[in-house]
């Protein structure tokens, strides 16, 4: 999924973008339905894969064409619903699929092809026109798309802060949920599911706040915020000694990447028209790098030195993000 979105928003800068998003969705309903009819853990791991390169054609698309919609006045706001929405998916998403499993596995991927299908039909419809390129698309085309964005300082700076926002937001909920299930507090899975669900929770009602909050005052003091926000909760998390201190500070949390994510994906898409679908490729494809690498990166050194200094690498990476997204973007001279 990470790796596919590197070329998915380009593609649709040089082709259309409601044909690459129904392309998208289109796969992703086939390997659902795929993943529905597995008889075996090798194809259904097959399907999986199936699963993130159809909807790595979907997630960066979405984002390019909800910020030439908006428009420059609602860019921010459109980001803070789309985060939210994306939050509350991510949310309800693990508790339909446990709801389903209890009658057959089988059936969380059925609903999943019929959900699927239905954003299909729903973007054939409502997205006619929108975002048109120049309707060819090629490898030298995409290539040439990508070498542009790897070259410009503003989407790699606003990539790499993506990259550590989502190694520390996944460093912070993977390793606090091991703690408290292990740790000296000791508590239930229904009791930690609990604390990472209201962080959810904040995440979904906060994000248009946020998102309404980066149009009034600007991108890049509403991401110094968030980050801020993270790192403070990151690092107090050392000291958190009870259960009500890890949920306030897992709201905390969630209050900052709602600015975050809001801001970095407002900044991601301040490009011209054709570079759009790229920038938010790049972006996507490295902060979701980030996510998948968080617990990879961060396990050894739990083993090691234990929960405080994952909390502390957390705060850094944090605080190194709010550097690379609060330099200013230098505009070239003209000539």
């Amino acid at each position: 999924f990470a790796i596919m979105q590197l070329f998915s928003g380009a593609i649709s800068d040089a082709y259309d973008r409601r044909t690459v998003l129904l392309f998208g969705l289109g796969v992703y309903a086939v390997g659902s339905t795929l993943a529905a009819l597995s008889t075996s853990l090798e194809f259904f791991m097959f399907t999986r894969v199936v699963q993130g390169v159809g909807y790595a054609f979907v997630n960066p698309v979405l984002v390019a064409i909800l910020s030439e919609i908006a428009g420059p006045e609602r860019q921010g706001t459109s980001m803070g619903y789309f985060g939210s929405s994306t939050t509350a998916g991510a949310s309800v998403g693990p508790l339909l699929g446990g709801a389903f499993a209890d009658i057959d596995w089988r059936l969380a991927f059925l609903a999943v092809t019929v959900l699927a299908a239905a954003m299909f039909f729903a973007v054939w419809s409502a997205f006619k026109g929108e975002g048109r390129g120049a309707g060819k698309v090629s490898a030298d085309a995409v290539r040439r798309s990508l070498l542009m964005a790897f070259k410009d300082r503003h989407i790699m700076r606003i990539s790499g802060a993506g990259f550590l926002a989502f190694m520390a937001f996944a460093g912070v909920i993977s390793f606090v949920s091991e703690h408290l299930e292990t740790g000296p507090l000791a508590m239930s899975p229904e009791e930690i599911g609990i604390a990472l669900s209201i962080s959810g929770m904040v995440g979904i009602f906060f994000a248009p706040l946020a998102g309404r909050m980066v149009d009034r005052r600007g991108p890049r003091c509403c991401a110094a915020v968030g980050f801020s926000l993270g790192a403070l909760a990151a690092f107090a998390m050392q000291g958190a000694d009870s259960y009500y201190a890890f949920i306030g500070l897992l709201v905390l949390s969630g209050m900052g990447g709602s600015f975050v994510w809001s801001s970095l994906l407002t900044m991601t898409v301040a490009v011209p028209a054709r570079m759009k679908g790229t920038s938010s490729s790049v972006f996507n494809s490295l902060r979701f790098l980030g996510f998948a690498l968080s617990p990879i990166a961060l396990a050894p050194l739990y083993l090691s030195w234990g929960f405080d200094q994952v909390m502390l690498t957390c705060a850094c990476l944090g605080l190194a993000g709010l550097v690379l997204a609060a330099v200013p973007r230098f505009q070239r001279a003209q000539g």
